[in-house]
């Protein structure tokens, strides 16, 4: 029989190939390990992981890839025994595996001849989920029992064989790399974005890319290979689901290949469920052997996983589900909306509400869905399911909702807590209109609360507290929370006005009331408004202790998906960014948008606007450009609170200061949002002014502004506000100093460092810009600074004079004009021709020549320090080079061509 050699060879790599360095432990050739097994639907890079990994951790082996034909015991035997013997070959070890007709026969005579000691080594076996035939699945279940322990049998399949799995996974003789193995993390997806993008997207683009796609590498080679422009990265993101004809092409094709009708059909009926387990399949459908059938699906590798490793819980890749989702029209109507209140009726009995009430929402039976929502509201409404109450309350329609007082109460909940206050406003409006009708008045202390916390949202506190106030005295008759929501109201109420120190009182008996009640939402919200009271006071470390305590509860009562979360996310960012910890202040700020993704972009922009802040400290315009568009585009969606516009558009001043756009400076102050000095009793409220303020000073009206920020300062010192008083501070040392005033200039400098002493603030002076590190030349010079005072000064020295100018971030000098015109010359030295650099490889010679270091290297080109070194190693060896120093003269060498030098 012929045989084909290229069978017989590991898979050609991609052009552009992620390291995946953090697999190296599943590779490590044991005497314990029998099989390495890796499984994973298609389009996960299994065979391309082998390649790549087992050349360079430089692992003798040898490759068979299989196919449909290979199926048959006498055509596998002969490619099994070739692929063996090349093993052998690169192994030095003298073996002659004689032919055989019977595979069984086979495998006894191999395992006989082969020596129990020899260095180690791998044969693997590519796309096994070819191998049906009994015969050969006994007889490779009979070489793992024998195979000496120097060799490691590895397999690459889409489906789990039967080959014994179970009883090596038990006896720790099984290595495993799965679907969750394989799919991308953050940095493997940035290093490719990085390697076949000009302008990688940013951050927030590519980790909602990754929820989407779960790190499926196929799904995210689809973003990349149509995307060319950083918008267009998002707007195909926008589009990407399983609905999409190429992927519903594909998922189509693969299961025609996979399954046959009837487990088409059950995919179809299993796609109405978010997860599922063998039980409650049974109490869904109608059929024979269901669970079998779905543990048969499970190793068909069909995009169905377990929730959790060792549970019975199991759910669809969400791009899959989604593909099924746009199938189910494939059944009747009629069995999709059964199914979906079979399905709500089960979930129920299981426990689990917020799931009975998406498929009621699917079910289209509007009693049923109006009676669960009263009965189940307040667990809902406790549990932070707002948009999941809003699409339930929608379905029913504002005729049903008018007419009962409880669903009219949830849906002015559901919708103040998506900042659609206008819906709010109308379930106020029927409330005040039927308030004195039955029914209506027992819920007053509800219905009050709710009036409060949209005054409260509408920043008007006056309005609130009595609101609050009157809550309390009343009796709760359908949310049981009402009091303690009133009462924190009523705290933050206190600290809109001002009193600090009376809303940190009332705050810590909402904590102690949460604690006793078991209310962790209430918990954390009651953590969070500590936290910000105590950044008002300017005592920074403090909340940034009780943003710890917060954290630790988050993770213990499993709360990271409530929407209270990007709360604490926001305010710890803020913090971080003023401490300059700005790795931590963009991870704090991405987290929040995670926690809110589903939710929709608009609530996403506070976290926004932290990672244009990050961006503006680190120099970085492509990528603070992006988020000012993003923030931009946010800002318009909705009608926010003054705290979230102020601090967007204290962002926005600073976007248009480092441009130079004074333009739009004056554009926003004729737009801005009124402020009173005389009533800036909060931090959003000095915000405000501290913007009109800075706008005043950028279009040189430094009497105006002067006169505003002076105004300010009698607020926070009536009221204790010391953060923004330091703010305000440093706001007049800028004035001055414009002004031409350097010596009323450092000693409003000095001030604010004694205050800084407080609050450790260095984010805010180091938006003074190019004059910081010369005032504060000058004040350590000139002036006579508290020990404490003077450490912060050089600290704020050290981090200006770190800090790149905006927009000046170190350029790649090998663009490939540059590269192009190198090459062309007749003077090149033949190395460049013969091992041709990649484009990454000549940025890299590019990045080296200027002076940057791995890490700075990798920060630059957005990808991981390890790959930056994978491509570096390469580059030495292409052109026979040893040290650094070799690069750089390389690289100086070859622009002095071009320049003529």
């Amino acid at each position: 029989m012929p045989i084909l050699l290229e069978k017989l060879c590991p898979p050609a790599l991609p052009d552009t190939v992620v390291a995946r360095e953090r697999l190296n432990d599943c590779f490590a050739l044991s005497e314990r390990v029998r099989l390495l097994m890796v499984q994973a639907p298609p389009g996960y890079g299994k065979s391309t992981l082998l390649a790549e990994r087992l050349t360079q951790l430089q692992q003798p082996s040898a490759w068979l890839c299989l196919d449909a034909r290979d199926d048959e015991p006498e055509r596998f035997a002969v490619y099994f025994r070739e692929a063996l013997t090349r093993l052998c070959r690169e192994l030095d070890l003298a073996l002659e595996l004689p032919e055989a007709d019977n595979l069984a026969e086979a495998v006894e005579t191999w395992l006989a001849l082969l020596p129990v000691q020899a260095p180690p080594g791998r044969l693997v076996l590519d796309d096994v989920q070819h191998l049906t035939h009994p015969s050969i699945l006994e007889s490779l279940r009979h070489w793992l029992c024998h195979q000496p322990p120097w060799l490691t049998l590895t397999l690459a399949s889409r489906t789990r064989p039967a080959l014994g799995l179970p009883e090596l996974r038990l006896r720790g003789e099984l290595e495993e790399i799965g679907l969750s193995e394989l799919a991308f993390d953050a940095e493997e997806a940035q290093t490719l974005c990085a390697e076949q993008l000009s302008l990688p997207p940013t951050r927030v683009s590519l980790e909602r890319a990754l929820r989407r796609t779960e790190g499926w590498p196929l799904a995210l080679a689809w973003l990349i290979e149509r995307t060319t422009t950083l918008a267009s990265f998002d707007t195909l993101l926008e589009r990407l689901d399983g609905s999409h004809p190429d992927f519903v092409t594909w998922f189509d094709e693969l299961l025609a290949r996979c399954i046959d009708e009837q487990d088409r059909q059950l995919l179809l009926q299993l796609g109405v469920l978010e997860r599922f387990s063998p039980n409650l399949v049974a109490r869904l459908l109608e059929g024979e052997r269901l669970s079998q059938r779905l543990e048969a699906l499970e190793r068909a590798g069909l995009f169905l996983e377990r929730v959790e490793p060792h549970s019975q819980w199991f759910r669809f890749h969400q791009l899959f589900a989604g593909y099924l989702r746009h199938r189910r029209h494939e059944l009747s109507l009629t069995t999709q909306h059964e199914l979906h209140q079979r399905a709500s009726n089960a979930w129920l009995r299981l426990g689990n509400p917020a799931l009975a009430l998406a498929q009621a929402i699917d079910a289209e039976a509007p009693e049923p869905l109006a009676e669960l929502l009263e009965r189940e509201g307040p667990g809902l409404l406790a549990n932070g399911h707002f948009s999941l109450l809003a699409r339930g309350l929608a379905a029913l329609g504002d005729t049903r909702l008018v007419d009962s007082p409880r669903l009219t109460l949830l849906h002015g909940w559901a919708s103040h807590a998506q900042y659609h206050f206008d819906r709010t406003r109308q379930a106020i409006g029927w409330i005040e209109a039927q308030l004195e009708l039955p029914g209506w008045a027992e819920l007053s202390a509800e219905f009050a609360t709710l009036r409060a916390q949209l005054a409260i949202n509408e920043g008007d506190a006056e309005r609130a507290a009595p609101l609050a106030e009157q809550a309390l005295t009343l009796p709760p008759r359908y949310l049981a929370t009402t009091p303690l929501t009133a009462a924190a109201i009523l705290a933050e109420a206190r600290f809109v006005q001002g009193h600090l120190d009376e809303s940190l009182q009332r705050i810590h008996s909402v904590e102690r009331e949460a604690n006793r009640t078991g209310d962790a939402q209430m918990l954390l919200w009651a953590l969070c408004h500590q936290s910000e009271t105590l950044v008002a006071q300017g005592r920074l470390q403090a909340a940034f202790d009780v943003q710890e305590r917060a954290i630790a509860h988050v993770e213990h009562s499993g709360l990271d998906r409530l929407p209270v979360c990007e709360f604490l996310y926001r305010i710890r960012s803020q913090v971080l960014w003023e401490w300059q910890r700005l790795e931590e202040a963009e991870e704090a700020a991405l987290k929040g948008i995670e926690v809110l993704d589903s939710q929709g972009e608009r609530w996403t922009l506070q976290c926004h606007i932290g990672l244009a802040k990050v961006a503006l400290s680190r120099g970085d315009q492509a990528q603070c450009a992006d988020h000012i568009r993003r923030l931009r585009k946010i800002l318009v969606q909705g009608n926010y609170h003054i705290d979230w516009q102020a601090n967007a558009h204290a962002t926005l001043l600073a976007w248009w200061q480092a441009n130079g756009d004074l333009d739009a400076v004056a554009r926003w102050l004729q737009e801005a949002p009124p402020g009173d000095p005389t009533k800036a009793s909060n931090h959003f409220a000095q915000c405000n002014l501290r913007n009109h303020a800075r706008a005043l000073i950028l279009l040189g009206r430094f009497d105006e502004a002067e006169a505003l920020l002076i105004e300010q300062e009698r607020q926070t010192a009536r009221l204790g506000l010391t953060t923004d008083a330091n703010r305000n501070r440093i706001c007049l040392a800028g004035l001055e100093w414009q002004r031409g005033r350097p010596d009323a200039a450092l000693a409003h400098l000095a001030q604010a460092l004694t205050l800084a002493t407080r609050t450790a603030l260095a984010g805010s002076f180091l938006r003074l810009g190019r004059a910081l590190p010369e005032m504060l030349k000058g004040l350590l010079a000139e002036h006579e600074l508290e020990p404490l005072a003077r450490g912060h000064a050089e600290r704020l020295l050290d981090l200006a004079r770190r800090q790149r100018e905006f927009g000046r971030a170190v350029r790649l000098m090998l663009d490939d004009s540059v590269i192009d015109d190198i090459v062309s010359r007749p003077d090149v030295p033949e190395l460049i021709r013969t091992s041709p650099l990649t484009r990454r490889e000549w940025q890299i010679l590019g990045l080296i020549h200027a002076g940057l270091s791995n890490e700075q290297i990798a920060e630059q080109l957005s990808v991981a320090p390890t790959t930056v070194k994978t491509h570096i190693r390469s580059l030495y060896q292409k052109q026979n080079i040893r040290r650094r120093e070799e690069a750089i003269a390389l690289a100086g060498e070859l622009l002095s061509r071009i320049q003529g030098e």
